[in-house]
């Protein structure tokens, strides 16, 4: 027993051996704290399926939609002389475009469509054209368990259908094509078909209809966050003056790298992680990890050893061959891969602010410059026309690389994708995974507090003052 402890104490003695111990201690620290803090983060190694897509701010912000919403549609008219309507010129013409979905209880368009409007001012309604589009053919009502209720309600400026709207020369040929494109689920390519033509529609319908110079095009299964008109405002504002910026030039194709154009096509509210991530994955030589180490390993080593011959004997002997080897050899890759692996969002996040984006998922929550929405949803019908048009979220892509168009993201992100069962092909386990992790960290104070501020910037005092009062009511 004595002789087993001498070889424990003998073997602590070494540097080496204290120095890999001491890495142990530290990597163990460090997945507990990443358990704890980064399991959110889908391209984390510390992300968990059980508790990745948990709900924070999202749960408290689609309670407060559902109140809105049930006590709107129970009593419309107290609502409408409480928030109004659009005014004659708004600024976003806003268009929600859904389909019935097969689930019990509440429709996801009801709670999408309370977060629209849920503590939004009177002056922010006034500057916003509220349409929901029902794509759902040959008949909405009998398809969409929330087209009549909102038909009858009227709190928005216009509810949208195919029956309704398309002109009568060629409504029954075009429902019908549609009705074929809808009618295999499996067929994926007839599908698209569907989604890209009702996604175009529903831009050219506001295009038509309003002279709002942006027009928000809104997925039927989302949360939009309190405030998120005045702070949408305020960001688009903020894009015209970068647009101005005398550096930038006229749009050539594929010349859409942040800082060279001066027009944009659309503002991104929502974002998944799973978009702006580490381009190599998780592997060692993802990222070109090796060759970092390398380039941080050697440098290092040649410093310590300089270190060591500089130092008195008593401390240079804690510096040996097995401790450098440890920490050249071991730590230093070890760190750089567990930068990487932890998830770029988990240790950078997204600073807040507007800026260029190429990249970004999906389209929950776009909204569009004017000066080209009339030539997209062209572009986007004829797409609808191919056998195989693409999909509606790629294809604003392309006409933006086509015609020299910036894109551009807002950080915090002020939507979030709440549906599970899915509209599309998409399966539900996917549908759940468009997901954005910063949106559960916003604070509902804080986002109240912002909004106050928001508005007073907006339209001055008395708006602010009249705000506060229908809180109040």
């Amino acid at each position: 027993m004595i002789c087993r402890s001498r070889n424990v104490r003998d073997a602590l003695s070494q540097p080496g051996i204290r120095a890999l111990l001491l890495l142990v201690t530290l990597v163990s620290l460090y997945a507990i704290y990443g358990c704890l803090y980064f399991y959110r983060d889908p391209l984390s190694i510390f992300f968990s399926e059980e508790h990745g897509f948990d709900r924070f701010y999202s749960a408290t912000r689609q309670a407060e939609a559902d109140e809105f919403i049930d006590a709107a549609l129970a009593n419309p008219v107290s609502i409408q002389q409480q928030l109004g309507m659009a005014g004659t010129h708004p600024q976003i013409c806003a268009v929600f475009v859904t389909v019935g979905r097969d689930m019990e209880g509440r429709q996801y368009l009801d709670s999408a469509v309370g977060s629209f409007l849920a503590n939004m001012s009177r002056a922010e309604r006034e500057t916003t054209h509220l349409k929901i589009f029902f794509a759902d053919v040959p008949d909405p009502n009998s398809q969409h368990k929330s087209y009549a209720k909102f038909l009858e309600a009227g709190i928005a400026d216009e509810i949208v259908s195919y029956p309704s709207t398309l002109p009568s020369q060629n409504k029954d040929r075009k429902i019908k094509e549609l009705m074929e494109f809808a009618k295999d689920r499996q067929n994926k390519h007839a599908l698209e078909r569907k989604t890209v033509y009702d996604y175009a529609y529903a831009l050219d319908r506001c295009v038509k209809t309003t002279e709002a110079p942006y027009i928000a095009l809104l997925e039927g299964d989302i949360l939009l966050a309190d405030g998120w008109a005045a702070r949408t405002l305020i960001n688009l504002k903020t894009i015209e003056t970068m647009m101005q910026d005398p550096r930038r030039r006229n749009p050539e194709r594929g010349r859409v790298e942040p800082g060279v154009s001066n027009t944009w096509l659309y503002l991104r509210l929502f974002n998944q992680e799973r978009s702006f991530g580490w381009s190599g994955g998780t592997g060692f030589r993802s990222n070109n990890i090796h060759i970092i180490s390398i380039a941080v390993s050697i440098p290092l080593f040649v410093v310590l050893l300089l270190v060591r011959r500089q130092l008195p004997r008593h401390l240079s002997r804690h510096i040996d061959r097995w401790t450098l080897l440890v920490v050249c050899g071991v730590a230093v890759p070890l760190f750089i891969w567990l930068f990487y692996a932890s998830g770029k969002a988990s240790l950078i996040g997204s600073p807040a602010g507007v800026r260029e984006e190429f990249f970004g998922c999906c389209n929950q929550a776009l909204v569009y410059n004017r000066a080209h929405a009339g030539a997209l949803a062209e572009y986007m019908m004829k797409a609808s026309e191919r056998e195989s048009p693409g999909r509606s979220d790629m294809l604003p892509k392309q006409f933006a690389w086509d015609h020299g168009l910036a894109r551009v993201s807002a950080y915090p992100m002020l939507a979030q994708h709440s549906g599970r069962v899915s509209a599309i092909d998409t399966s539900n386990d996917e549908a759940k995974r468009v997901w954005s992790m910063a949106f559960e960290d916003l604070k509902p104070y804080k986002l109240a507090r912002e909004h106050v501020r928001d508005v007073r910037t907006l339209f001055g005092d008395d708006a602010v003052q009249q705000m506060r009062k229908q809180s109040l009511g």
